[in-house]
């Protein structure tokens, strides 16, 4: 066999493998129809905006706010330059993001106590019920969505989601280390 070859052996769990020339390590062979339907669906939750129904009198977030105040609420506190490395933008355009979610209330920043010179992140209570709330009406656009589904359909994409999202992580992290 060539470097440049895979061999293909019996398939696992319905799926065909294929052997990686390089370390011999077993890689599923993924269809570009299933790689289209991931970045279809990736796409449409990117543009899903945040319903202004959603927001207390007041507060107007755009998408980049809100996915800030769920990274924020996963990890939390955090730096600033943490967030920018975990959502891969500008320090610069992130600053003015996460500003005006500190002048709204959603974030709390203070100073990090292991350097004086920087600030830690987090979601404020009023940030929280923000969140809660779009996530929420987000949750409804999904729901109608995927009205027909049984909830077995439902509960095995879910599971799916979270390994496909777990094995993307794990090798970005790979990728990380090389």
């Amino acid at each position: 066999m060539t470097p440049s070859t895979s061999e293909i052996t019996e398939p696992r769990n319905g799926a065909p493998v294929a052997t990686e020339p390089m370390n011999g390590a077993p890689v599923a062979r993924v269809s570009a129809g299933l790689e289209r339907s991931l970045t279809q669906v990736g796409r449409a939750i990117l543009r899903l905006d945040v319903p202004a129904d959603a927001l207390p009198e007041g507060v107007s977030i755009n998408r980049t706010g809100h996915w800030l105040l769920v990274r924020v609420s996963e990890s939390a506190p955090l730096r600033l330059s943490e967030i920018a490395d975990s959502v891969e933008l500008d320090l610069s355009t992130l600053s003015r993001q996460v500003r005006c979610l500190v002048d709204a209330g959603l974030l709390a920043k203070v100073p990090d106590p292991a350097d004086g010179r920087a600030s830690l992140l987090s979601l404020t209570d009023r940030g929280a019920a923000v969140l809660e709330s779009v996530s929420q009406a987000r949750r409804r656009v999904l729901a109608e969505a995927m009205s027909d589904w049984t909830d077995e359909e439902r509960t095995s994409l879910a599971s799916g989601l979270l390994r496909l999202g777990a094995g993307l992580q794990h090798a970005h992290d790979d990728e990380g280390n090389r």
